[in-house]
Protein backbone atom coordinates (compact mmCIF):
# COMPACT_ATOMS: atom_id res chain seq x y z
CA UNK A 1 0.00 0.00 0.00
CA UNK A 2 1.34 3.42 -0.89
CA UNK A 3 0.24 7.04 -1.04
CA UNK A 4 1.90 9.89 -2.88
CA UNK A 5 1.24 13.58 -2.21
CA UNK A 6 1.89 16.38 -4.69
CA UNK A 7 1.19 20.10 -4.46
CA UNK A 8 0.04 20.59 -8.06
CA UNK A 9 -1.30 18.56 -10.96
CA UNK A 10 1.76 19.08 -13.18
CA UNK A 11 3.88 17.23 -10.61
CA UNK A 12 1.33 14.43 -10.25
CA UNK A 13 0.23 13.95 -13.86
CA UNK A 14 3.03 11.57 -15.00
CA UNK A 15 2.38 9.36 -11.97
CA UNK A 16 -1.39 9.32 -12.49
CA UNK A 17 -0.85 8.31 -16.11
CA UNK A 18 1.71 5.64 -15.28
CA UNK A 19 -0.43 4.17 -12.49
CA UNK A 20 -3.63 4.48 -14.58
CA UNK A 21 -5.27 5.82 -11.45
CA UNK A 22 -8.84 7.10 -11.40
CA UNK A 23 -10.36 9.80 -9.20
CA UNK A 24 -12.32 8.45 -6.25
CA UNK A 25 -15.66 9.81 -5.10
CA UNK A 26 -15.53 11.11 -1.54
CA UNK A 27 -16.92 13.96 0.52
CA UNK A 28 -13.63 15.77 1.01
CA UNK A 29 -12.00 18.78 -0.59
CA UNK A 30 -8.88 17.26 -2.14
CA UNK A 31 -8.45 15.29 -5.35
CA UNK A 32 -7.56 11.66 -4.65
CA UNK A 33 -6.71 9.17 -7.39
CA UNK A 34 -6.58 5.42 -6.83
CA UNK A 35 -5.48 2.21 -8.54
CA UNK A 36 -5.91 -0.87 -6.35
CA UNK A 37 -4.09 -0.10 -3.07
CA UNK A 38 -2.06 2.86 -4.40
CA UNK A 39 -3.19 6.48 -4.02
CA UNK A 40 -2.14 9.85 -5.43
CA UNK A 41 -3.31 13.01 -3.65
CA UNK A 42 -3.07 16.62 -4.87
CA UNK A 43 -3.04 19.07 -1.98
CA UNK A 44 -2.54 22.48 -3.52
CA UNK A 45 0.34 24.76 -2.55
CA UNK A 46 1.32 25.68 0.99
CA UNK A 47 2.02 23.77 4.18
CA UNK A 48 -1.51 24.22 5.55
CA UNK A 49 -3.05 22.71 2.43
CA UNK A 50 -0.54 19.84 2.59
CA UNK A 51 -1.39 19.14 6.23
CA UNK A 52 -5.14 19.22 5.59
CA UNK A 53 -4.79 16.88 2.63
CA UNK A 54 -2.87 14.37 4.75
CA UNK A 55 -5.51 14.54 7.47
CA UNK A 56 -8.36 14.08 5.02
CA UNK A 57 -6.68 11.11 3.38
CA UNK A 58 -5.81 9.49 6.71
CA UNK A 59 -9.44 9.58 7.77
CA UNK A 60 -10.60 7.48 4.84
CA UNK A 61 -8.26 4.67 5.99
CA UNK A 62 -8.50 2.22 8.85
CA UNK A 63 -5.76 2.28 11.49
CA UNK A 64 -4.29 -1.07 10.30
CA UNK A 65 -4.13 0.31 6.75
CA UNK A 66 -2.32 3.43 7.99
CA UNK A 67 0.32 1.27 9.66
CA UNK A 68 1.03 -0.51 6.37
CA UNK A 69 0.88 2.56 4.14
CA UNK A 70 4.04 3.91 2.53
CA UNK A 71 3.49 7.66 2.37
CA UNK A 72 5.61 9.96 0.24
CA UNK A 73 5.66 13.63 -0.68
CA UNK A 74 7.39 14.44 -3.98
CA UNK A 75 7.62 17.72 -5.81
CA UNK A 76 9.76 20.55 -7.08
CA UNK A 77 11.96 22.76 -4.93
CA UNK A 78 14.17 25.77 -5.43
CA UNK A 79 17.87 25.33 -4.73
CA UNK A 80 20.23 27.75 -3.05
CA UNK A 81 23.20 25.56 -3.96
CA UNK A 82 25.17 26.07 -7.18
CA UNK A 83 26.37 22.47 -6.81
CA UNK A 84 22.87 21.18 -7.59
CA UNK A 85 21.69 21.15 -11.20
CA UNK A 86 18.19 21.56 -12.57
CA UNK A 87 16.50 18.18 -12.58
CA UNK A 88 18.57 16.72 -9.72
CA UNK A 89 16.51 14.55 -7.39
CA UNK A 90 17.32 14.36 -3.68
CA UNK A 91 15.82 12.63 -0.67
CA UNK A 92 15.22 14.82 2.38
CA UNK A 93 16.62 13.80 5.76
CA UNK A 94 15.82 17.02 7.64
CA UNK A 95 13.08 19.64 7.25
CA UNK A 96 13.13 23.05 8.90
CA UNK A 97 9.99 25.14 9.09
CA UNK A 98 11.18 28.71 8.49
CA UNK A 99 8.22 30.18 10.36
CA UNK A 100 8.24 28.09 13.53
CA UNK A 101 11.96 27.11 13.44
CA UNK A 102 10.94 23.52 14.16
CA UNK A 103 12.98 20.67 12.72
CA UNK A 104 11.61 17.36 11.44
CA UNK A 105 13.48 14.22 10.45
CA UNK A 106 12.03 12.10 7.64
CA UNK A 107 13.09 8.52 7.07
CA UNK A 108 16.31 8.08 5.12
CA UNK A 109 15.82 6.05 1.96
CA UNK A 110 18.63 3.51 2.16
CA UNK A 111 17.93 1.43 -0.95
CA UNK A 112 17.14 3.71 -3.86
CA UNK A 113 18.41 4.34 -7.36
CA UNK A 114 18.71 7.95 -6.22
CA UNK A 115 21.37 8.26 -3.54
CA UNK A 116 21.68 12.02 -2.99
CA UNK A 117 20.06 13.53 0.08
CA UNK A 118 19.94 16.98 1.63
CA UNK A 119 17.99 19.33 3.89
CA UNK A 120 14.79 21.20 3.07
CA UNK A 121 13.46 24.50 4.42
CA UNK A 122 9.73 25.21 4.12
CA UNK A 123 8.65 28.83 3.75
CA UNK A 124 5.18 30.39 3.68
CA UNK A 125 5.95 32.30 0.47
CA UNK A 126 8.01 31.68 -2.69
CA UNK A 127 11.62 32.79 -2.17
CA UNK A 128 14.02 34.55 -4.52
CA UNK A 129 17.55 35.92 -4.58
CA UNK A 130 16.41 38.55 -7.10
CA UNK A 131 15.81 41.91 -5.41
CA UNK A 132 13.64 43.12 -8.31
CA UNK A 133 10.93 40.47 -8.01
CA UNK A 134 7.61 41.65 -6.55
CA UNK A 135 5.86 38.24 -6.46
CA UNK A 136 8.47 36.48 -4.30
CA UNK A 137 9.96 37.13 -0.89
CA UNK A 138 13.53 38.38 -1.32
CA UNK A 139 16.20 36.91 0.93
CA UNK A 140 19.83 37.99 0.96
CA UNK A 141 22.75 35.61 0.65
CA UNK A 142 23.32 35.99 4.38
CA UNK A 143 19.69 35.04 5.13
CA UNK A 144 19.98 32.05 2.80
CA UNK A 145 23.22 30.82 4.37
CA UNK A 146 23.00 27.12 5.21
CA UNK A 147 19.77 26.60 3.27
CA UNK A 148 19.89 23.93 0.55
CA UNK A 149 16.40 23.35 -0.88
CA UNK A 150 13.25 25.43 -0.44
CA UNK A 151 9.60 24.48 -0.79
CA UNK A 152 6.20 25.48 0.65
CA UNK A 153 4.72 22.12 1.68
CA UNK A 154 7.33 19.87 3.30
CA UNK A 155 6.97 20.74 6.98
CA UNK A 156 3.17 20.78 6.83
CA UNK A 157 3.07 17.43 5.10
CA UNK A 158 5.50 15.78 7.48
CA UNK A 159 4.08 17.18 10.70
CA UNK A 160 0.58 16.03 9.77
CA UNK A 161 1.70 12.67 8.38
CA UNK A 162 3.60 11.87 11.58
CA UNK A 163 0.34 12.15 13.54
CA UNK A 164 -1.37 9.43 11.50
CA UNK A 165 1.35 7.19 10.05
CA UNK A 166 4.43 5.49 11.51
CA UNK A 167 7.46 7.73 11.19
CA UNK A 168 9.46 5.13 9.31
CA UNK A 169 6.75 4.96 6.59
CA UNK A 170 7.13 8.64 5.65
CA UNK A 171 9.59 9.97 3.06
CA UNK A 172 10.10 13.17 1.09
CA UNK A 173 11.95 13.68 -2.17
CA UNK A 174 12.45 16.92 -4.09
CA UNK A 175 13.45 17.74 -7.65
CA UNK A 176 15.47 20.89 -8.29
CA UNK A 177 13.40 23.17 -10.52
CA UNK A 178 15.19 26.52 -10.19
CA UNK A 179 17.91 28.45 -8.40
CA UNK A 180 15.64 31.06 -6.81
CA UNK A 181 15.63 33.38 -9.82
CA UNK A 182 12.14 34.63 -8.95
CA UNK A 183 10.16 33.04 -11.79
CA UNK A 184 7.51 30.33 -11.73
CA UNK A 185 8.21 27.10 -13.62
CA UNK A 186 5.93 26.34 -16.54
CA UNK A 187 3.59 23.41 -15.97
CA UNK A 188 4.88 21.52 -18.98
CA UNK A 189 8.47 21.87 -17.73
CA UNK A 190 7.55 20.51 -14.30
CA UNK A 191 5.64 17.63 -15.88
CA UNK A 192 8.58 16.73 -18.13
CA UNK A 193 11.12 16.84 -15.31
CA UNK A 194 8.93 14.74 -13.04
CA UNK A 195 8.23 12.19 -15.76
CA UNK A 196 11.95 11.66 -16.28
CA UNK A 197 12.63 10.95 -12.60
CA UNK A 198 9.46 8.89 -12.17
CA UNK A 199 10.91 6.06 -14.25
CA UNK A 200 13.48 5.38 -11.55
CA UNK A 201 11.11 5.88 -8.61
CA UNK A 202 7.89 4.15 -9.57
CA UNK A 203 8.88 0.62 -8.56
CA UNK A 204 10.36 1.89 -5.29
CA UNK A 205 7.10 3.64 -4.42
CA UNK A 206 4.82 0.71 -5.26
CA UNK A 207 6.93 -1.93 -3.48
CA UNK A 208 5.77 -3.03 0.01
CA UNK A 209 7.38 -1.67 3.14
CA UNK A 210 10.06 -4.14 4.29
CA UNK A 211 9.30 -3.60 7.99
CA UNK A 212 5.50 -3.73 7.97
CA UNK A 213 4.29 -5.07 11.28
CA UNK A 214 7.67 -4.74 13.06
CA UNK A 215 7.49 -2.83 16.36
CA UNK A 216 9.39 -4.29 19.28
CA UNK A 217 10.17 -1.07 21.14
CA UNK A 218 7.14 -1.40 23.42
CA UNK A 219 8.68 -4.49 25.00
CA UNK A 220 12.40 -3.74 24.98
CA UNK A 221 13.15 -0.03 24.63
CA UNK A 222 10.20 1.92 25.96
CA UNK A 223 10.35 0.55 29.54
CA UNK A 224 13.94 1.82 29.77
CA UNK A 225 12.89 5.19 28.39
CA UNK A 226 10.00 5.49 30.84
CA UNK A 227 12.40 4.86 33.71
CA UNK A 228 14.76 7.56 32.42
CA UNK A 229 12.04 10.21 31.91
CA UNK A 230 9.95 9.50 35.01
CA UNK A 231 11.07 12.72 36.74
CA UNK A 232 10.89 14.84 33.59
CA UNK A 233 7.74 16.75 32.80
CA UNK A 234 7.37 15.64 29.20
CA UNK A 235 4.03 16.33 27.59
CA UNK A 236 2.09 13.51 25.94
CA UNK A 237 2.98 15.00 22.57
CA UNK A 238 6.67 14.96 23.45
CA UNK A 239 6.42 11.31 24.53
CA UNK A 240 4.63 10.50 21.29
CA UNK A 241 7.38 12.18 19.23
CA UNK A 242 10.11 10.50 21.28
CA UNK A 243 8.61 7.06 20.73
CA UNK A 244 8.55 7.66 16.96
CA UNK A 245 12.21 8.69 17.01
CA UNK A 246 13.12 5.59 19.01
CA UNK A 247 11.28 3.40 16.54
CA UNK A 248 13.20 5.10 13.72
CA UNK A 249 16.51 4.43 15.50
CA UNK A 250 15.68 0.80 16.26
CA UNK A 251 14.72 -0.02 12.69
CA UNK A 252 18.02 1.38 11.48
CA UNK A 253 20.09 -0.05 14.35
CA UNK A 254 18.51 -3.35 15.46
CA UNK A 255 21.53 -4.48 17.51
CA UNK A 256 22.75 -1.17 18.95
CA UNK A 257 22.08 0.09 22.46
CA UNK A 258 19.63 2.96 22.57
CA UNK A 259 21.46 6.30 23.11
CA UNK A 260 20.45 8.24 26.23
CA UNK A 261 21.54 11.71 27.33
CA UNK A 262 23.91 11.92 30.27
CA UNK A 263 21.97 11.39 33.50
CA UNK A 264 23.75 14.35 35.09
CA UNK A 265 22.26 16.74 32.53
CA UNK A 266 18.80 16.31 34.02
CA UNK A 267 19.65 18.31 37.15
CA UNK A 268 20.27 21.41 35.00
CA UNK A 269 16.76 21.47 33.54
CA UNK A 270 15.37 24.52 35.30
CA UNK A 271 12.88 25.79 32.74
CA UNK A 272 10.61 24.68 29.89
CA UNK A 273 13.13 25.98 27.37
CA UNK A 274 15.88 23.90 29.02
CA UNK A 275 13.68 20.80 28.82
CA UNK A 276 12.77 21.50 25.20
CA UNK A 277 16.43 21.87 24.18
CA UNK A 278 17.37 18.69 26.08
CA UNK A 279 14.50 16.82 24.42
CA UNK A 280 15.31 18.01 20.87
CA UNK A 281 18.99 17.13 21.25
CA UNK A 282 18.06 13.66 22.40
CA UNK A 283 15.70 13.15 19.46
CA UNK A 284 18.35 14.43 17.05
CA UNK A 285 20.83 11.84 18.37
CA UNK A 286 18.32 9.13 17.45
CA UNK A 287 18.29 10.26 13.82
CA UNK A 288 22.06 10.29 13.18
Amino acid sequence: MSALFFAVLSEAKPWITKLQAKPISHLGKFRIFQKENHYIIISGTGKLSAALAVSEFAHILSKPDRNQMKIWNLGIAGSNSSELSLGDFLWIHKITDAGTKRDFYPDRIEKSKFTKETTLTTFDRPITKNENSDRFLFLSQEELKGIQLIDMEGSGFFEAASLYFPLENISLGKLVSDHLEGTFCKAETVESMMAEKMEGLFDEWTSPLPWTGIDSIETFDWPLVESFIQNLRLTETMKHDLKKSIRFFRLRNPNTSLPFPEESLKIHLKSKSDLKEFFEQWRESLHV
